[in-house]
């Protein structure tokens, strides 16, 4: 939940580099040049950036899949500071927040067409899709709480149906991240502010989210983001403000916390964990490292219980705000905020080795693949 001021630049390409700014006036769509028509159709991204910090807002591109190298392909300032985005199940709609203090939630088109927006809360960090395709959920940041949406049968967002407030008069919440579980049976809020994950279920007639249980970790954690193991069996919470994993066991709608490890190699440096995420294969855990500018790399253990980090290696960037793997698991991507760009790693046996490429994005907050 930041923007860092960078200085606007113009649309260009230097030497291979691409970089991407707000050079383009709000609402409009700045394409580059096509692929051409004879040529197998690539991998295709998109970014979300602070517009705040200088950058282009939402952005869609597509990757070489031989090198994994990114190329931006148009970009459009037509809502503010958007941050995440989410696809829908069929990915034929994403869904992003502004977060901005009157913050929204809109409905685009893959090609960055906006279809409809409307109000959300203070200070939208995240959205997900229900996999039904029916409803999305917006965390407030700013707002502490959990806001539900329908999704109309056009794809367009519908005006709020629920708002969950988590915050207590002696504990101020920041629900940062909401995640629906494997089987889609419940709905995960993790707040930074409470140090606890809220687990809800959903009312799919009235389109309002029900509370039936809460999971406490340490005082102080900062609970940032979540991720599930591919089996179903454990969820990865990484804690922004002491700097740790937590693995949870979860069955039955109830997550218990177990091993607790450090995020990254205590070097003196203040670390605040970003974005958690698990190889397709679950054999590997991936945090972003921002302050030590490294990404924390552990192997999977017993079934899921158990982490072991093998690996820290630099990140090519500064704040590392978010990262993805491809589908294929042999490249990660960094979104690194401060610095302005996205960099990929190769992996080879789950560990990511020196940077291999770069573009250009300031004020960069998420890339989805």
């Amino acid at each position: 939940m930041d923007g860092t001021t960078i200085s606007r630049r113009g649309l260009l390409k230097l030497g291979g580099v691409t970089a991407v700014t707000a050079a383009a006036g709000a609402g409009a769509v700045t394409a580059l040049p096509a692929v051409a028509d004879d040529e197998a159709p690539p991998a295709r991204f998109h970014l979300g950036s602070y517009t705040s910090a200088g950058g282009p807002g939402l952005a869609r591109g597509h990757l070489d899949p031989a090198t994994g190298a990114l190329t931006v392909d148009a970009a459009t300032a037509a809502l503010p500071d958007p941050s995440w985005l989410a696809p829908s199940p069929a990915g034929s709609i994403l869904y992003a927040v502004s977060e901005r203090d009157d913050g929204t939630v809109s409905a685009l088109t893959p090609d960055l067409a906006v279809l409809n927006t409307v109000p959300t809360g203070a200070g939208p960090a995240h959205v997900a899709v229900h996999p039904s395709g029916s409803f999305l959920f917006v965390s407030l940041y700013g707002g502490g709480a959990v806001v539900t949406h329908p999704i109309r049968a056009d794809g367009t967002v519908g005006a709020a149906t629920d708002m969950r407030r988590q915050g207590t008069e002696d504990q101020q919440s920041h629900a940062h991240q909401v995640v629906v579980d494997p089987l889609g049976a419940y709905v995960l809020a993790v707040d930074l502010g409470r140090d606890t994950v809220f687990t809800y279920t959903l009312d799919a007639q009235a389109g309002v989210l029900s509370e039936v249980g809460r999971t406490a970790l340490a005082p102080g954690s900062g609970p940032r983001h979540l991720a599930f193991h591919p089996g179903g069996g454990f969820a990865y919470v990484a804690g922004e403000l002491d700097s740790t994993i937590t693995v949870c066991a979860w069955a039955d709608g109830k997550l218990t916390p177990g091993q607790v490890v450090a995020a990254a190699p205590a070097t003196g440096v203040r670390n605040y964990p970003g974005e958690i995420a698990v190889s397709p294969d679950g054999t590997h855990v991936y945090v972003s490292n921002r302050g030590t500018d490294t990404v924390g790399v552990f192997t999977i253990g017993r079934d899921g219980a158990k982490l072991k980090r093998v690996a820290a290696p630099a990140c090519g960037g500064v704040w590392p705000r978010h990262l993805a793997l491809d589908a294929s698991g042999r490249r990660l991507y960094v979104a690194n905020q401060r610095s302005g760009t996205v960099t990929w790693l190769p992996v080879t046996g789950g560990v990511p080795g020196a940077v291999a490429g770069s573009i250009t994005v300031p004020g960069v907050a998420q890339i989805l693949l």
